[in-house]
């Protein structure tokens, strides 16, 4: 797979996942029984692991290591962050509302975070 079309797949596939995760958090505050699905909890990680595999494809075409670049070292701790607040948004109840909101919002923040890292390819939002 050339560069141009890997580039394009990554970059679809971090829509569809954040889009994915907003949907899953909006129907797991609503109480949608759909969300405690076999479906809905398996797809996003399949999607997550090709979305990681094309961000391995990419470092190996550009012979990068996260370790030597900053913006790729602020991409993965922001990576851990969302996975874990991720998490926690979708684990509180949804009597829990304001847990779930928060958790839910530090991981869209991770993941703004993450956008903008890959956009700008700096580690900080200034400067």
């Amino acid at each position: 797979m050339d560069y141009p079309t890997l580039k394009l797949l990554h970059i679809t596939l971090a829509m569809v996942s954040g889009s994915g995760f907003a949907l899953r958090v909006g129907a797991h505050l609503s109480g949608a029984d759909w969300v405690r699905h076999r479906l809905a909890r398996t797809v996003p990680h399949l999607i997550d692991t090709a979305l990681l595999a094309s961000a391995i494809g990419l470092l190996w075409m550009w012979q990068w290591t996260p370790l030597t670049q900053p913006w790729l070292q602020a991409k993965l701790a922001a990576l851990v962050g969302y996975v874990l607040c991720g998490a926690m948004a979708l684990r509180s109840s949804p009597a829990q509302l304001s847990r779930s909101l928060t958790f839910a919002t530090m991981a869209a923040a991770c993941f703004l975070f993450i956008v903008s890292a890959a956009v700008s390819k700096r580690a900080l939002l200034l400067g």
